[in-house]
C-alpha cells in the first residue's frame, strides 16, 4: 500500500522537475551562492540579489540569449552576437550624441543596427545556403573590425571619446534620465531592489515566450528544427523562417545595445562584447534547450540567463581563485550540462528497458 502510495508522488516529483528543471537548477545555483558568501564571511543579503538582476550576463546577454534560442530551436548556431552587439552600441551611441541627446533615434538606431547584421546574417544562411557556423564566424570578424575602424577614423565629437571607444555624451539634456534612471535606476519591492532594465527583460521574455507557445510563427520555428525535411513537406517556407529568426535575433541584439549604451554609457570595440556569443549560447543550455533543435523553452532561457550569472557571481566570490582560471569553471558548467542533456535520455531509455527485461508477468 504505501508502495503504491509513494509511486503517484514519485512520477509527480519527476514529472515536475523534468518539465521545470531549469528553474530547480536555478534555485540550487542560488543556494550554493548563498552558501559561498556566507562562508566567505559576509552575509548573503537582498543586494547579492539586486546585484544578479541587474548584471549585464543577466539582462544584456539574457535579452541576446533568447535570439540564440530561437536560432538553436531550428538548428542553427550565430557566433556574431557579441561583434554585433559592439557595432550596435557604437551606432546607438553614436546618433544619440550626433542627435543632442534624441532618445527616439537612439533606439531607432539601435534596432535598426541590429536587424541589419541579423538579415545579413540570415539571407546569408536562409537564401544563400552557406553554413551558418562559417556566416557567422565571418560576420564576427567583420563587425568587430568595422567598429575598431570607425572609432579610430570618426571625429571624436560623434564617438564621444579621445581614445579607442564609444561614450555617451554627459552634458546631453537627456542624459541623466537614459544613464542615472533607467540604465542604473531601481524600483524598490519588498526590500528588493529591481533595476528598470531588469523589467524590460521580464517583458521581452513574456512576450517570446507567448509568441513560441501559441502563434503559428513559433509552432513553425519549432517545426523546422524537429525536422526540416518534414517542414518543407508541410508547406512552411523553411528559408524565411530561417532569415526570420536571424533578424529577431539582431533587434534583439539592438535592444540589449540600447541597454548598453543605457547601463554602461560607453562601449569599447577592442574588448566589450568578447565571448558574448559563448555567455548566450550558456544561457541557453542552461535554461534546457536542446542543441540538436527542435526543443526547449524560452522560459528555460530566462532562468537559464539568472543561472549563469549566479555562477559567475560564485567563481568571483571564491577569493582563492585567479580571474585567469575563471573561465576554466565556467567552461566545465557548460560541457556538463550539455553532457547530462546528450547522456541523460540514453540512460533513461536503457533504464526503462532494463525494467521491461526484469519484470515477470505478474507485475
Amino acid at each position: 500500500m504505501d508502495k503504491k502510495a509513494k509511486t503517484p508522488l514519485l512520477k509527480t516529483v519527476a514529472a515536475t522537475w523534468s518539465k521545470y528543471s531549469y528553474v530547480f537548477v536555478f534555485l540550487i545555483i542560488l543556494v550554493v551562492y548563498m552558501i559561498t558568501i556566507n562562508a566567505t564571511g559576509n552575509t548573503f543579503n537582498p543586494k547579492h540579489i539586486s546585484g544578479i538582476l541587474s548584471s549585464q550576463n543577466t539582462v544584456i546577454v539574457g535579452t541576446m540569449a533568447i535570439g540564440m534560442a530561437l536560432i538553436i530551436i531550428t538548428g542553427q548556431i550565430d557566433l556574431s552576437l557579441g561583434s554585433a552587439l559592439v557595432l550596435c552600441t557604437g551606432v546607438t551611441i553614436m546618433s544619440y550624441n550626433a542627435t543632442g541627446g534624441n532618445v527616439l533615434v537612439m533606439l531607432l538606431a539601435a534596432l535598426g543596427s541590429g536587424l541589419l547584421c541579423g538579415l545579413i546574417n540570415g539571407v546569408l544562411v536562409g537564401y544563400a545556403k552557406m553554413p551558418p557556423f562559417i556566416v557567422t564566424l565571418g560576420t564576427m570578424l567583420i563587425y568587430r573590425s568595422l567598429t575598431l575602424s570607425v572609432v579610430r577614423d570618426i571625429d571624436p565629437a560623434l564617438t564621444g571619446s579621445s581614445s579607442s571607444q564609444f561614450a555617451m555624451i554627459s552634458d546631453m539634456p537627456t542624459y541623466d534620465f537614459l544613464r542615472m534612471k533607467f540604465g542604473t535606476g531601481s524600483l524598490r519591492i519588498a526590500g528588493f531592489q529591481i533595476p528598470y532594465i531588469f523589467f524590460l527583460f521580464i517583458a521581452i521574455a513574456l512576450f517570446f515566450i507567448f509568441m513560441m507557445s501559441n502563434t503559428k510563427y513559433g509552432k513553425k520555428i519549432y517545426a523546422v528544427g524537429s525536422n526540416e525535411k518534414t517542414a518543407r513537406l508541410t508547406g512552411i517556407n523553411v528559408d524565411w523562417i530561417k532569415v526570420s529568426v536571424f533578424a529577431v535575433t539582431g533587434l534583439l541584439v539592438g535592444v540589449a545595445s540600447f541597454i548598453q549604451a543605457c547601463k554602461i554609457g560607453n562601449v569599447t570595440p577592442a574588448s566589450s562584447g568578447t565571448s558574448y556569443e559563448m555567455y548566450a549560447i550558456a544561457a541557453v543550455v542552461l535554461g534546457g534547450v536542446n542543441m540538436a533543435g527542435g526543443k526547449g523553452k524560452i522560459l528555460g532561457v530566462f532562468f537559464g540567463a539568472l543561472s549563469y550569472t549566479t555562477i559567475n557571481f560564485i567563481i568571483v566570490s571564491i577569493p582563492s581563485l585567479s580571474p585567469d582560471i575563471q573561465d576554466t569553471f565556467q567552461g566545465i558548467v557548460l560541457i556538463a550540462v550539455i553532457f547530462i542533456q546528450t547522456v541523460g535520455p540514453v540512460i533513461k531509455e536503457k533504464f526503462k528497458a532494463l525494467r521491461k527485461r526484469t519484470a515477470t508477468p505478474n507485475q
